[in-house]
């Protein structure tokens, strides 16, 4: 089984690297763990053309190798993730040790690579690493996320996108509901929130003879492909403790299992003592925000 590490990725980009060393860490730890992660150059190359997809690196006359080498040779030597030894060769570092001198030896989350040819591509491993960040079923921005991975809020909205229609990191789209009224008062406050503050909304809802107002809010995503904790079993079924209180709090619906199997919305309604649609509106308009 390869295994994605949580803590790892976090740990790669809190010291300024890439995904990309991290895919190539994930391939030499699986295939040299039996020689404690030792490995040089030409065998790392043998490897990633043998199982992925790397057809340039054939040892044939025309090969790509050189150039791939000297490429590859800057990437180990400038990460965290592996060591230059005497002879030449390099090793991967304990994950173990990583997580102890860079994430004060705290427990980690850890997701299987399935189907392994995520490897074989550097976007699809980056696709994958972003759902690994974003899982457990907490609020997520991607905005906050985009600036964590250094790159646009598109990028991340494809790479959920991509993991849910391919069953590996199911996304939920929640939405919250404010005041209810009748649909003409309704449609006056969506057209105030989008030409005043810039915000949209979703379609307004009829439930029990009333239109309700609908916000968005960010989504939440899970995982489909297995995973545990490290130094655990894996799928834990202990659920965390929250230790702040949400902002929002779940609709109570009364026929639950009929929704079962309809899991991709979730309703929602603002947690007055903590959380209120001014805020809303404060954190989100282009105005009163700043942006």
């Amino acid at each position: 089984m390869i295994r994605v590490s949580r803590g790892i990725i976090k740990i790669v980009k809190q010291m300024g690297g890439n995904f990309d060393d991290y895919r190539y860490y994930v391939i030499a730890r699986h295939h040299f763990a039996l020689r404690s992660g030792i490995f040089c150059l030409d065998e790392l190359c043998d490897i990633l053309h043998a199982e992925f997809e790397y057809k340039s690196l054939h040892r044939k006359p025309g090969n790509d190798r050189r150039r791939f080498k000297a490429r590859l040779a800057k990437i180990l030597e400038g990460s965290i993730l592996f060591t230059l030894l005497e002879d030449g060769r390099y090793k991967t570092n304990s994950e173990r040790k990583l997580l102890s001198r860079y994430n004060q030896g705290s427990r980690t989350g850890w997701y299987e690579v399935n189907p392994p040819s995520i490897l074989c591509s550097q976007r699809l491993f980056f696709d994958f690493c972003v759902g690994s960040l974003l899982a457990g079923n907490k609020f997520r921005s991607n905005k906050n996320i985009a600036k964590y991975c250094s790159c646009t809020v598109r990028r991340i909205q494809y790479a959920t996108s991509r993991n849910h229609k391919e069953h590996r990191f199911h996304k939920r789209f929640n939405f919250i509901e404010d005041f209810s009224s009748t649909w003409e008062d309704v449609q006056k406050f969506r057209a105030i929130l989008l030409n005043v503050h810039g915000i949209t909304s979703p379609e307004p809802v009829k439930i029990k003879g009333e239109w309700l107002v609908r916000l968005n809010a960010p989504n939440t995503y899970s995982a489909f492909v297995l995973s545990g904790v490290k130094g655990d079993r894996a799928q834990p079924t202990i659920r965390p403790v929250r230790r702040e209180e949400c902002w929002f709090k779940p609709v109570k619906e009364k026929n639950r299992q009929l929704k079962l199997f309809d899991d991709f919305q979730k309703r929602w309604f603002f947690n007055e003592r903590i959380y209120t649609t001014d805020r809303y509106v404060q954190d989100h308009s282009r105005f009163l925000s700043g942006q």
